[in-house]
């Protein structure tokens, strides 16, 4: 892991425990939409800055699909108590 890496990890993770901050802050009343907002963009400037650093996500289309799952016919859930199964 690179220095710079590890820079923006500990950035990020400071940047989401100030958001968790905010946002209980403004539950009790003692913090508003402001210091809110402000928390949000500095939590998203830090992970697009870790984004950066560490590279693109793993493609979802890459991992194998399986086969489509076919509906089986005649199989309903019995409903006690009804005269219609």
């Amino acid at each position: 892991m690179t220095p710079e890496l590890r820079s923006a990890m500990a950035r990020y993770e400071e940047a989401r425990f100030l958001y968790r901050k905010a946002v209980l802050a403004s539950l009790d009343g003692t913090s508003s939409g402001q210091a809110i907002r402000q928390a949000i963009r500095v939590f998203q400037s830090a992970k697009a800055e870790l984004n950066r650093l560490d590279g693109p996500p793993p493609d979802a289309k890459a991992e194998p699909r399986q086969g489509p799952r076919t509906a089986v016919s005649g199989l309903r859930p019995r409903l006690v108590g009804f005269a219609s199964n």
